[in-house]
């Protein structure tokens, strides 16, 4: 149990990638760029219900269970918006890549 570690690898390395990803999905979808607002503050007005409902559940206490709820938020939200990022642009998704990082994430739980 590494509270900060685990702080920092969902709040600032994944949350990182996440957003962007998130950025691409709401692009892709409008056709168009996209005024996002000042630190992504208009994601709630720009992705569909479901998606943000699952970004909400991104955000923890510092409660431990909490933060696994959370990876696992990240995960099924970057799933869903990375197929539908990949799919409009022709990428095949890799889903090796996630079942290998979703693995590693099984191994830092069990620490």
């Amino acid at each position: 149990k590494e509270l900060p570690s685990a702080m920092f690898y969902l709040n600032v390395a994944v949350r990182d990638l996440l957003n962007k990803m998130l950025r691409w999905h709401i692009y892709l979808e409008s056709g168009k760029p996209v005024d996002m607002g000042v630190l992504d503050s208009r994601l709630e007005a720009l992705l569909e219900d479901e998606l943000f409902a699952l970004y909400k559940k991104t955000y923890p206490s510092a409660d431990y269970d909490q933060i696994w709820s959370a990876f696992n938020a990240v995960a099924t939200l970057w799933n869903k918006a990375g197929n539908m990022v990949a799919d409009s642009c022709g990428f095949p998704y890799p889903e090796k890549t996630e079942i290998e990082m979703m693995e590693f994430i099984a191994r830092l739980k069990e620490n």
